[in-house]
């Protein structure tokens, strides 16, 4: 990283950690052998439309967030995490108590494993504990689908065979948050601490196991206008294409507390996308994507002034549009969409920048 950009990202840590502050101990006491949340959506499995169970296990939570490097700025899923790191035992647990939520549901099931972390991580995830959480889902044959989270340098050979041969042939996924291509996005707007080859080493490794990529990629994290946003979200889809991901996840910013987002929402300097933005990206990254690739977009906090939203007569329309696209993957559903509104964002997007130069 040449020098001038160093120091950049140097600032957007320190900064990311202020905003950060002393939230970490004010992380709720949980039972260690219960998740931090679980719960059942219908979901495009393969080709039909099923059920997912998410469960988000309750762990120490990611190692980034945990570290000096304060975490992303936009993230603050560490606070989901407890104090003390639970026992091998009490995670298996976790994953028992949240499975209960599909004894009776019918095929085709999904199931999402969440951590606020890295599933791949031995520290959040004990090895053992990941091995008896897999046996689990082998059982049950319901289940045809498996989506586990894992930042790209938990993602290794040995990992990999162990998922593989437990899980034999479902359609596995592993959802890593590539969030943009350009390494100085990532870097400067997002602080992911990681660069595009680590991603791309992750994604040949998952290849070689016959395991899939789920990108998830930002839409609009700070320091970038709405039109620079858009582009980025645009040209990132057509980078994860290129890569061969196989499902990619638009998750547009949502502000979340006790983050450099948040910190920058609170003062004026940050709005979370339009919903047109959103709907502006699902057609074009639909239009350059093979018919293999999956386009999802499910959008936290959508149509509130803390998630994605347009002028709030016309977002639970577009959000239930979306909703639509998702899980039948049709491009109609996001067609024919219309607010007047919709003049107002296409202002921004033209004006935005210019303005920024003119007023500041």
């Amino acid at each position: 990283m040449e020098e001038p950009l160093g120091e950049i990202n140097l600032a957007v840590q320190k900064a990311t950690l202020q905003a950060r502050g002393n939230s970490i101990k004010k992380r709720m006491k949980r039972d260690p052998a219960r998740p931090s949340a679980k719960w059942v959506a219908p979901a495009r499995v393969g080709r039909e439309e099923g059920k997912a169970l998410a469960v988000v296990l309750s762990t120490i939570g990611c190692a980034h967030a945990r570290s000096d490097s304060g975490g992303c700025t936009m993230c603050s899923y560490l606070l989901d995490g407890v104090h003390e790191q639970p026992t091998a035992e009490q995670i298996v647990a976790q994953f028992q108590t949240a499975l209960k939520e599909i004894e009776t549901a019918a095929p085709p099931i999904s199931i999402k494993i969440y951590t606020s972390g890295s599933f791949f991580d031995d520290e959040e995830i004990p090895p053992e504990a990941r091995t008896q959480i897999l046996r689990l889902i082998s059982r049950d044959e319901r289940i045809r689908e498996v989506i586990i989270e894992s930042r790209p340098e938990y993602v290794s050979e040995s990992i990999l065979s162990t998922l593989r041969a437990v899980l034999a042939d479902r359609n596995i996924e592993i959802g890593m948050g590539l969030e943009s291509a350009d390494d100085t996005i990532r870097a400067v707007c997002i602080n992911k601490a990681f660069n595009l080859n680590t991603f791309k080493e992750a994604l040949r490794t998952a290849k070689k196991y016959n395991v899939g990529i789920r990108a998830y990629v930002l839409l609009k994290p700070p320091f970038l206008t709405e039109r620079d946003a858009l582009l980025d979200a645009i040209s990132t889809i057509e980078e994860a294409r290129k890569m061969g991901v196989t499902t990619i996840s638009l998750n547009p910013v949502n502000v979340q507390k006790e983050t450099l987002v948040e910190k920058l929402w609170i003062k004026g300097n940050y709005r979370p996308p339009w919903l047109w933005s959103v709907i502006e990206v699902l057609r074009r990254g639909t239009s350059t994507s093979d018919k293999w690739m999956k386009i999802v977009c499910d959008p936290v906090a959508g149509g509130k002034p803390r998630g994605a939203h347009n002028c709030g007569k016309c977002d639970s329309d577009i959000m239930e549009a979306i909703r639509r696209f998702s899980l039948k993957q049709d491009p109609t559903a996001i067609q024919n969409l219309s607010c007047d509104c919709i003049n107002q964002w296409e202002h921004v997007l033209k004006h935005e920048d210019f303005s920024l130069v003119v007023h500041r």
